[in-house]
Protein backbone atom coordinates (compact mmCIF):
# COMPACT_ATOMS: atom_id res chain seq x y z
CA UNK A 1 0.00 0.00 0.00
CA UNK A 2 1.30 3.59 -1.21
CA UNK A 3 1.67 5.93 2.17
CA UNK A 4 0.28 8.61 -0.30
CA UNK A 5 -2.92 6.79 -0.24
CA UNK A 6 -3.29 6.74 2.82
CA UNK A 7 -2.76 10.40 4.46
CA UNK A 8 -6.18 11.41 3.60
CA UNK A 9 -7.57 8.48 5.85
CA UNK A 10 -5.55 9.33 8.59
CA UNK A 11 -7.64 12.42 9.69
CA UNK A 12 -10.72 10.62 9.78
CA UNK A 13 -9.43 8.06 12.27
CA UNK A 14 -7.54 10.55 14.23
CA UNK A 15 -11.20 12.43 14.95
CA UNK A 16 -13.01 8.87 15.21
CA UNK A 17 -10.63 7.88 18.00
CA UNK A 18 -11.36 11.39 19.70
CA UNK A 19 -15.27 9.98 20.19
CA UNK A 20 -15.70 11.93 16.42
CA UNK A 21 -18.74 10.10 14.23
CA UNK A 22 -19.77 9.54 10.19
CA UNK A 23 -22.97 11.18 12.03
CA UNK A 24 -21.47 14.16 13.08
CA UNK A 25 -19.01 14.37 9.84
CA UNK A 26 -22.20 13.97 7.47
CA UNK A 27 -24.66 16.22 9.51
CA UNK A 28 -26.96 13.45 10.09
CA UNK A 29 -29.63 14.41 12.75
CA UNK A 30 -29.97 11.94 16.10
CA UNK A 31 -33.78 11.69 15.30
CA UNK A 32 -32.45 10.17 11.56
CA UNK A 33 -30.80 7.83 13.56
CA UNK A 34 -33.81 7.35 15.94
CA UNK A 35 -36.01 6.44 13.39
CA UNK A 36 -34.02 3.65 12.03
CA UNK A 37 -32.89 1.97 15.29
CA UNK A 38 -37.03 1.70 16.48
CA UNK A 39 -37.37 -0.12 12.71
CA UNK A 40 -34.29 -2.24 13.45
CA UNK A 41 -35.84 -2.51 16.75
CA UNK A 42 -38.97 -3.54 15.49
CA UNK A 43 -37.23 -5.99 12.83
CA UNK A 44 -35.96 -7.70 15.54
CA UNK A 45 -38.46 -8.14 17.77
CA UNK A 46 -40.26 -9.73 14.66
CA UNK A 47 -37.69 -12.02 13.96
CA UNK A 48 -36.51 -10.99 10.94
CA UNK A 49 -32.76 -10.92 12.56
CA UNK A 50 -31.11 -10.47 9.34
CA UNK A 51 -33.03 -7.27 8.45
CA UNK A 52 -32.43 -5.74 11.51
CA UNK A 53 -28.68 -6.81 11.31
CA UNK A 54 -28.64 -4.48 8.48
CA UNK A 55 -29.85 -1.98 9.98
CA UNK A 56 -28.10 -2.03 13.43
CA UNK A 57 -25.10 -2.57 11.55
CA UNK A 58 -25.09 0.88 9.42
CA UNK A 59 -26.67 2.50 12.92
CA UNK A 60 -23.24 1.53 14.04
CA UNK A 61 -20.93 2.61 11.25
CA UNK A 62 -22.52 5.71 11.67
CA UNK A 63 -22.29 6.42 15.41
CA UNK A 64 -19.46 3.89 16.72
CA UNK A 65 -20.17 5.31 20.09
CA UNK A 66 -24.00 4.47 20.79
CA UNK A 67 -24.12 1.44 23.08
CA UNK A 68 -27.81 0.55 21.97
CA UNK A 69 -26.27 -0.06 17.99
CA UNK A 70 -23.94 -2.32 19.32
CA UNK A 71 -26.20 -4.32 21.71
CA UNK A 72 -28.46 -4.35 18.81
CA UNK A 73 -25.93 -6.01 16.12
CA UNK A 74 -24.34 -8.42 18.71
CA UNK A 75 -27.97 -9.60 19.24
CA UNK A 76 -28.85 -9.72 16.11
CA UNK A 77 -25.43 -11.80 14.79
CA UNK A 78 -26.37 -14.44 17.87
CA UNK A 79 -29.76 -15.02 16.71
CA UNK A 80 -28.66 -15.69 13.03
CA UNK A 81 -25.59 -18.23 14.77
CA UNK A 82 -22.88 -16.16 13.96
CA UNK A 83 -21.32 -16.75 17.90
CA UNK A 84 -17.81 -15.39 17.12
CA UNK A 85 -19.10 -12.65 15.52
CA UNK A 86 -21.25 -11.56 18.18
CA UNK A 87 -19.09 -12.18 21.24
CA UNK A 88 -16.23 -9.15 19.25
CA UNK A 89 -19.25 -6.86 18.97
CA UNK A 90 -20.39 -7.19 22.54
CA UNK A 91 -17.29 -7.16 23.45
CA UNK A 92 -16.85 -2.98 22.17
CA UNK A 93 -20.31 -2.65 23.46
CA UNK A 94 -19.67 -3.92 26.81
CA UNK A 95 -16.63 -0.78 26.87
CA UNK A 96 -19.38 1.76 25.81
CA UNK A 97 -21.97 1.58 28.90
CA UNK A 98 -20.13 0.09 31.77
CA UNK A 99 -23.25 0.02 34.16
CA UNK A 100 -25.44 -2.47 31.43
CA UNK A 101 -24.95 -6.02 32.08
CA UNK A 102 -27.06 -7.30 28.93
CA UNK A 103 -23.89 -7.09 26.68
CA UNK A 104 -22.08 -9.45 29.12
CA UNK A 105 -24.90 -11.51 29.56
CA UNK A 106 -25.34 -11.84 25.67
CA UNK A 107 -21.24 -12.30 25.17
CA UNK A 108 -21.50 -15.41 28.01
CA UNK A 109 -24.32 -16.49 26.50
CA UNK A 110 -22.21 -16.56 22.51
CA UNK A 111 -19.49 -18.48 24.64
CA UNK A 112 -21.62 -21.07 25.96
CA UNK A 113 -22.25 -21.60 22.16
CA UNK A 114 -19.12 -22.05 21.33
CA UNK A 115 -18.26 -24.56 23.99
CA UNK A 116 -15.79 -21.73 25.68
CA UNK A 117 -16.43 -22.59 29.24
CA UNK A 118 -13.99 -20.20 31.16
CA UNK A 119 -15.08 -17.08 28.66
CA UNK A 120 -18.40 -17.42 29.47
CA UNK A 121 -17.37 -17.92 33.18
CA UNK A 122 -15.55 -14.38 33.16
CA UNK A 123 -18.48 -12.53 31.01
CA UNK A 124 -20.74 -13.84 33.79
CA UNK A 125 -19.01 -12.61 36.57
CA UNK A 126 -19.04 -9.18 34.70
CA UNK A 127 -22.55 -9.31 34.46
CA UNK A 128 -22.78 -9.73 38.49
CA UNK A 129 -20.45 -6.65 38.81
CA UNK A 130 -22.63 -4.59 36.32
CA UNK A 131 -25.67 -5.92 37.76
CA UNK A 132 -27.26 -3.64 40.31
CA UNK A 133 -30.79 -2.05 41.25
CA UNK A 134 -32.61 -2.11 37.93
CA UNK A 135 -31.29 -5.37 36.58
CA UNK A 136 -33.05 -8.37 38.54
CA UNK A 137 -33.98 -10.36 35.76
CA UNK A 138 -30.47 -10.19 34.18
CA UNK A 139 -28.86 -11.44 37.51
CA UNK A 140 -31.17 -14.44 37.55
CA UNK A 141 -30.27 -15.42 34.09
CA UNK A 142 -26.91 -14.92 34.59
CA UNK A 143 -27.16 -17.15 37.90
CA UNK A 144 -28.82 -19.36 36.34
CA UNK A 145 -26.28 -19.73 33.25
CA UNK A 146 -23.47 -19.95 35.45
CA UNK A 147 -24.66 -22.97 37.19
CA UNK A 148 -24.60 -24.87 34.02
CA UNK A 149 -21.34 -23.11 33.08
CA UNK A 150 -19.86 -24.39 36.70
CA UNK A 151 -20.63 -27.97 35.73
CA UNK A 152 -18.55 -27.63 32.36
CA UNK A 153 -15.78 -25.87 34.55
CA UNK A 154 -15.63 -29.13 37.23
Amino acid sequence: MNTTDDQPVLPLLDYMARGGTIKDLRNIDQCQLDTIYQVAFARFNSGQYHDALQMFRHLCLLDHTCYAYFLGLGMSQYELGDYAGAGATLTHGEKLDESDPRASLMQARCFVELEQWRLAHQALSEVMLRSGKGWKDECQQAEKLLLKVNSKLR
